[in-house]
Order: structure tokens, then C-alpha cells, then sequence
């Protein structure tokens, strides 16, 4: 998220409407593109109600108007909506005063809101602004009584002072160190009471070390040749907690259960595990998804000598801002590509029709490829992916890829199995690409068409000879209207169905999804804004589908509360979703100007 004035960051609140808890990670881009963490925390669950979001943040020493915000749904049952997302600075950088013990501008805005606002401590403790209508009141507070609690940085003095290693060190923390006759207080108390008993215990434990000095050597001195060979022999045999008594394929063994973080780490113990933790064997499969704020082109260049057998990599998010380049990714599949089976590029900013042209001559055992949002491939460079002919997984969502260049790249990979085209509006003739499914990749399990605006009630038709599918898809393809019997014929024939997502086709009646009722693998189904819908139907679709997990009833208004709070009683097993109406609850969007 990108705002229009860079500040230091005091605060940054988030405005969660829908599913609140997911945000796990907060960070902040500096001017030279380094990121610093400002919050981590745990995924939550809490109240389905909206909520301001405000958790406490790490001190940037940087102003700042990029931040990154990182989700984990994992203890969640459906998606997260966010209203907004406001970041709160000031245009000179605060500090608490160094009276203050905690030294952290967070923990004194928590301070403030449990005195003088009166929070409660059974409060989530990640979440500063836990009641909405007391939002940022602490933040009045304090910019009422700033003197009181915090003082200027003054950068501009420190840059009068010549920098030597000391000063470079302390850099943002020089505040911290006390004044000269505070300091000349301490160090007189020290002298006084501290040094003397300091003194004291080093005599003490001297006069100890030697006394058993002295006691060891005597007795190694009455020590016969019979008792030194036989204290020998139990050294020898008494290994059994070392490390260098394991043969390097049980080191190898344990090895495989460490992070690519922790393996390098390995390397600096000492050389022999710095010979094992190389070893191209630990490297097969990289995910380098979470280090994409750390990963570069010198980190590629370590690792390339080490994964001489990668066939599993994840670069998505990875290498922006020019911290990766074209050339630099080439460098590594061309060194390390060639038995690769599974890549994902996804939101990656360096693949561009060149890296594509690489890709398709050097991966050729290719079986997934993710390219979500890669905005830099052009049309034509989509075309040369014709050269890949095993995959079953391809990944197209919000890309520039044209109509003909798909149906090639499905004609030549008749083993696909997973497809994503969603966010493509109009940009392909989706029934053109549901007809080539149809006709070249009938083992087809899951199709992705959200918001295909080109998919009609004929391209629906025609994914009724993909019989194995799984899960599909179609919410918010407009085109598809009314659908008929276009989507009854195609819910008959794929009676093998999981997923299923519906969203927005206010034209579905009782009667088009009635086959779904046979599917009883059914585990999900999203029926949002169907407005024709009964609660008939969706009573039978309780009582005939046992895998059931999830059933999306939001904005269907033939369905009442009423017989939703029926149903969540007598089906606790299903998550039933009905979107709510936030009328009681205004975001309070005032924020003090500090």
C-alpha cells in the first residue's frame, strides 16, 4: 500500500470489515528499499464484527509511505475483507524520553489508553484501539502532552558530529545514553557500593581456581599407567552425544527437516558442517516466499552451486524493486532449471518475455508454472510456453496472455489438470478456451474463470465433457445471465464436484443447481446475491450432502435470518455464511495531525 507522504510511522490502523484476525506481519519500506518488520503477531480469532485493527509497532528510524501487509487464513473459515488501511507520522521523528522504562512509544500509547482511556487489560494486547469509538484518543493525548512524554530526535546535530565506530553503532540509539551528570551519578554509586563487592567475588573465585588446580594436579600425579589407560578408554567410549560419530547420511537425515534460513546458519558452525549443509541434496525443494524481502541477486549466487538437483522452487513476491533482475534469474535456471518440475513466479516483477523464453528451452520437465500477476510478459511472450508439453498446472490470473497463445499451450498439454484465468474480464474468449479444454485436457479437476466476462452459457456447455472436475469457479461471469440448462447439463455431468463457486449469478434458480444435490463429495458451495434461491433447496443441500463445509448465503434474499439461525443450530458442522450489515458502526476516520 502506497500513500502520497512519507512519515515515521506511529501507527498504522486497519479497518477489517468482513472476517477480521488474518493480518500477521506489518512492514515498512525505506527510501533505499530495505523493508523493517514494524509488527508481527499471531493469526486470531475473534468476533465476527468490524473492528480497527492498531497493533503495537517497533520503532522506524526511516520515514516511510510503502507498507506491506502480511495475511494467514489458516484459523479462519472464509475471506477477509478490509475497508482501509490508514497509517498514522509524524514529520519529525518522536522518541519517548529516556525517563520513560520501557523506551517504546507503543508500550506508552498503551499506557495511556489503560490510564487515561480507561481499556481494559483483558483487551486483546495486540490491538491498540480495541473499542472503535475511542479510536486514536491516546494519540490526542499524547500530542496534547508531548513535552511531557517525548522528545525531538535532532538527526541534524548528530551530523556535525564526526561519525567514528562508537557513534556509528548507537546511530538512533545515541538518545538512550544518559546525561553527563546522570552518568556521573551512576558511575560514582558504582564506585562506591558495586566495585568493592565486584572486587571481592573475583579474589573469591581466583583463590577457587587455584585451590582445584592444585588439587588436580596431585591427583593426576597418583595416577598409575593402568588407571590413565583405562580413563582413556572411557573418553573413547563415551561418545554418544557427539555429532561426529553420526555418518553424514543420518547428519544428512536431520538436515532435511531445517528451514533454508537454518541451513545456512548450519554453515558457519564449523567445516565439516559447513561441507554437509551444502550438500545439493537438502536443496530439491526452496520456498523463498517468506525471505522475499531478504532474497537478492548475491543470495542467488550462494545458492546456486548448491542446488544442482532443485526440482521444487517458490519465488513469488520475490526480487522486487530491482533487488532481483532478469538476467540474475536466467543465471540461476540456467545453472539449476533443468530438473525443475514445479516453479512459481507469482508477483514476481523480474519475469518478463525473456525469463518466459528460458523457462520454455531449459525447464522442459515442467509440470506447474504459477505466473499470477506477472505484469511484464507481454502477449507474445506468453507464446513461447508452446514449447512445454508436461504441464498439469498453470497459473494465469491478471495476466496479459491472449486467447490463441492459451489454446496452444493447452493443445500441447493435454495432461493439465489445474487451470487458473481468473480477473481476466474480457481479455480472453473464455468460451472459446472452455471448447479447447473440452477437446485436449479432459483429465481437467479444477478451473478458476472468476470475473470472465467472455463466458457464456456455450463455453459452459462445453466443460461438460470434463467430467473429473472437481472444483469450479464461475462467480461474477456476467455473461453468463441466465444460464439455463447450460449449467444444470454441466453440475449432471460432473457429479464428482467439491467446490463450487456461484458468486453473483443472480439469475440461478432452484432448479439449475438441483444436480449438485447427487454430488456427495459436495464440501463447499458459494451462492452469493442468488436471488431467486429458496431456503428449500438449500435445506436439501444440508440434508443430502454429509461432506458439506461451507454454504455462502449472503445477500440471497428469498432466505430469511431466521431460517439461517435455524439452520447454524441444526448444522453445526456447516459454516454458513451471511454476509452482515455494519449499521450501528461508523469507523471513526479522525486522526490527529502530530
Amino acid at each position: 500500500v502506497e500513500y502520497h507522504r512519507e512519515v515515521y510511522p506511529i501507527r498504522v490502523s486497519i479497518f477489517e470489515t468482513y472476517n477480521p484476525g488474518s493480518v500477521v506481519r506489518i512492514w515498512a519500506r525505506d527510501s533505499s528499499g530495505n523493508w523493517l518488520q514494524l509488527w508481527s503477531g499471531p493469526p486470531q480469532v475473534i468476533p465476527h464484527k468490524p473492528r480497527i485493527f492498531s497493533p503495537p509497532l517497533a520503532l522506524c528510524s526511516f520515514k516511510t509511505k510503502m507498507l506491506r501487509l502480511e495475511f494467514n487464513h489458516s484459523r479462519l473459515d472464509y475471506y477477509t475483507e478490509l475497508d482501509a488501511i490508514l497509517l498514522i507520522g509524524t514529520t519529525e521523528l518522536i522518541l519517548p524520553h529516556f525517563g520513560f522504562q520501557n523506551r517504546s512509544l507503543s508500550a506508552l500509547l498503551k499506557q495511556l489508553g489503560e490510564i487515561e482511556i480507561g481499556y481494559s487489560k483483558n483487551d486483546d494486547e495486540h490491538n491498540l484501539t480495541p473499542e472503535h469509538s475511542k479510536a486514536n484518543c491516546d494519540l490526542r493525548n499524547l500530542k496534547n502532552s508531548l513535552h511531557k512524554y517525548c522528545v525531538l530526535y535532532k538527526s541534524k546535530l548528530m551530523e556535525k558530529i564526526p561519525k567514528g565506530k562508537l557513534l556509528t553503532k548507537l546511530g538512533l540509539h545515541c538518545h538512550l545514553i544518559p546525561p553527563i551528570e546522570e552518568a556521573f551519578n551512576s558511575l560514582q554509586n558504582f564506585l562506591q557500593e558495586d566495585f568493592p563487592q565486584l572486587i571481592k567475588e573475583i579474589n573469591l573465585s581466583t583463590s577457587r581456581a587455584a585451590t582445584l588446580q592444585t588439587s588436580a594436579q596431585s591427583s593426576r600425579l597418583s595416577y598409575s599407567n593402568s588407571d590413565l589407560e583405562l580413563s582413556r578408554n572411557y573418553q573413547i567410549e563415551n561418545t554418544c552425544g557427539s555429532f561426529s560419530v553420526l555418518p553424514d547420511e543420518t547428519v544428512l537425515k536431520i538436515l532435511t527437516n531445517l528451514d533454508l534460513k537454518s541451513l545456512c546458519r548450519c554453515c558457519r558452525v564449523n567445516k565439516h558442517f559447513n561441507n554437509i549443509a551444502r550438500d545439493a541434496l537438502l536443496y530439491t525443494s526452496l520456498n523463498f516466499k517468506p525471505y522475499w524481502n531478504c532474497l537478492d541477486s548475491t543470495t542467488l549466487s550462494v545458492l546456486m552451486p548448491r542446488c544442482q538437483y532443485l526440482q521444487k522452487v517458490d519465488f513469488s513476491w520475490c526480487g522486487s524493486y530491482g533487488t532481483i533482475s532478469p538476467k540474475n534469474f536466467i543465471d540461476f535456471i540456467c545453472c539449476c532449471g533443468s530438473l525443475l518440475t514445479h516453479l512459481r513466479l507469482n508477483c514476481c516483477r523480474f519475469v518478463n518475455d525473456n525469463v518466459i523464453l528460458q523457462i520454455s528451452i531449459i525447464c522442459k520437465n515442467l509440470k506447474e508454472l504459477g505466473l499470477r500477476n506477472c505484469t511484464e510478459i507481454t502477449a507474445e511472450g506468453f507464446t513461447e510456453l508452446n514449447g512445454l508439453k508436461n504441464l498439469e498446472r498453470i497459473e494465469l490470473y491478471r495476466t496479459a496472455i491472449e486467447t490463441a497463445a492459451l489454446c496452444s499451450i493447452l493443445k500441447n498439454n493435454p495432461k493439465i489438470k489445474h487451470l487458473n484465468v481468473a480477473g481476466m474480464h474480457e481479455r480472453l474468449n473464455m468460451d472459446e478456451v472452455a471448447i479447447e479444454l473440452s477437446n485436449s485436457c479432459r483429465d481437467l479437476e479444477t478451473i478458476d474463470c472468476w470475473k470472465a466476462q467472455t463466458l457464456t452459457p456455450v463455453g459452459v456447455r462445453a466443460l461438460t465433457k470434463c467430467t473429473k472436475l472437481k472444483e469450479v469457479d464461475f462467480g461474477w461471469c456476467g455473461s453468463m445471465g441466465a444460464p439455463g440448462d447450460s449449467l444444470r447439463s454441466f453440475l449432471t455431468s460432473c457429479n464428482s464436484l467439491e467446490k463450487v463457486f456461484l458468486a453473483a449469478l443472480r439469475g440461478i434458480t432452484d432448479r439449475d443447481i438441483e444436480p449438485l444435490l447427487l454430488c456427495h463429495r459436495l464440501q463447499q458451495l458459494d451462492l452469493l446475491g442468488a436471488r431467486s434461491l429458496t431456503s428449500d433447496i438449500c435445506l436439501r443441500f444440508l440434508i443430502c450432502c454429509p461432506q458439506l463445509k461451507m454454504l455462502d448465503l449472503s445477500f440471497c434474499d428469498a432466505i430469511s435470518d431466521m431460517k439461517i439461525h435455524e439452520w447454524r443450530q441444526l448444522y453445526p458442522h456447516v459454516s454458513i455464511k451471511r454476509s452482515f450489515q455494519a449499521t450501528n458502526f461508523n469507523f471513526n476516520r479522525d486522526a490527529p495531525i502530530m
